[in-house]
């Protein structure tokens, strides 16, 4: 590549994603602020954006969306937060874990993705700490589970199949965790600091 098409790509625009990442302190923005805000379900765009980094997003219920809007209330917000599971591998445990709080802090729903890990909906801003805790307790994680990031590492769901589908699945474990972001944001916010 010729030195001028490197300046052409290194004074290229950078995408609104790009500019509230270099503002939000090493992905932590307001975050911790927002959600303690108990006067509104929502939180602000810039921080709705960098809640993808921490595994979720703000949604509204669409079922609800019209008749709220007619009587003028907010929208029923609510989050949906994914995990982040190399090969979408998860112990009996852990699935009942996840079960268990999608029944007490979400809709009663865990849908399976494309891309090998679980997604939970339904939830409110004041119990994502929560329910976040409680996922790192049983050892998985939702860091790096949406945005621009690289989601999940897919990979044979079997790592017991044979001795190979074990090597791939180690590897995939290995790459997943060198793909996370190196702030300790996540763990500021939803843990207390706790590692």
């Amino acid at each position: 590549m010729s030195d001028n098409n490197l300046l052409s790509l290194n004074s290229a625009p950078h995408s609104d994603v790009e500019d509230i990442k270099r503002c939000s302190n090493y992905l932590r923005g307001k975050l911790r602020e927002t959600l303690e805000d108990r006067i509104t379900a929502s939180i602000p765009e810039d921080d709705n954006r960098l809640m993808k980094f921490h595994g979720s997003y703000m949604q509204d219920d669409r079922d609800l969306r019209n008749e709220r809007n007619k009587q003028k209330l907010e929208p029923a917000y609510q989050f949906m937060l994914r995990v982040r599971a190399a090969g979408g591998v998860v112990t009996p445990d852990q699935w009942l874990m996840m079960d268990s709080l999608s029944d007490r802090y979400g809709n009663g729903t865990i849908r399976l993705t494309t891309r090998q890990s679980f997604q939970l909906h339904g939830l409110l801003k004041w119990k994502l700490k929560q329910t976040i805790k409680e996922v790192n307790d049983s050892l998985l994680t939702t860091i790096a589970a949406c945005g621009d990031v690289n989601r999940n590492v897919m990979c044979n769901p079997n790592p017991y199949q044979s001795e190979i589908h074990e090597q791939v699945y180690a590897w995939a474990n290995q790459l997943s965790k060198h793909l996370e972001p190196r702030t300790l944001a996540y763990h500021e916010i939803w843990l207390d600091g706790r590692r």
